[in-house]
């Protein structure tokens, strides 16, 4: 199944770069962002992370994504439950990603598709995202941003197995490095 997912992406990538291939524009981005991680399931965290983004146009952008959080069970475990998940509370999540922009004016909305890992509780699975987010101008090279991203993945085994949608929401400021 997880091999399937990764062949499925590859093709995804690959039919996009004649597309990418024909474009003059080559400028790289760096967001380095702060935000909320809500994973499903657990209690809601900070989160710290950067994304790269290299735009082969006013549209197109591929890059990739780090993030950090945690997906804590303190309030669990003080109601006198049990813990649902063992392991390390600490989440690190990490995906390649093609940004499709709708540039308006100043404004520039943009759609995000991914596919990468997210390490919980021990625990490393495929991921696949979906996500949106809004660059508004600051500067020559400079927008402030904001994003949200569903981390899609499926968690445990066999009967025990469940889907789960981590949320993020991410801000900060980007910067064009030429």
């Amino acid at each position: 199944m997880k091999s399937r997912k990764l062949f499925i992406l590859t093709l995804f990538l690959l039919s996009f770069r004649p597309l990418l291939a024909q474009q003059a524009k080559s400028e790289h981005e760096l967001f380095p962002f702060i935000g909320f991680y809500a994973a499903d399931r657990f209690q809601n965290s900070l989160t710290l992370g950067v994304t790269y983004e290299h735009h082969f146009d006013d549209r197109f952008a591929l890059g990739g994504s780090v993030g950090i959080a945690k997906a804590g069970q303190n309030f669990i475990q003080k109601a006198g439950l049990a813990a649902p998940e063992q392991g390390s509370a600490t989440v690190i999540y990490y995906n390649g990603r093609l940004t499709h922009s709708f540039p308006f004016g100043g404004v520039t909305p943009y759609a995000i598709v991914g596919f990468g890992v997210t390490r919980q509780h021990s625990e490393s699975n495929l991921t696949f995202n979906l996500g949106v987010g809004t660059k508004f101008p600051i500067g020559r090279t400079t927008y402030l941003r904001y994003e949200i991203n569903d981390f899609i993945f499926s968690s445990g085994q066999d009967n025990t197995s469940w889907t789960n949608n981590n949320l993020e929401f991410a801000f900060g400021v980007s910067f064009y490095l030429q």
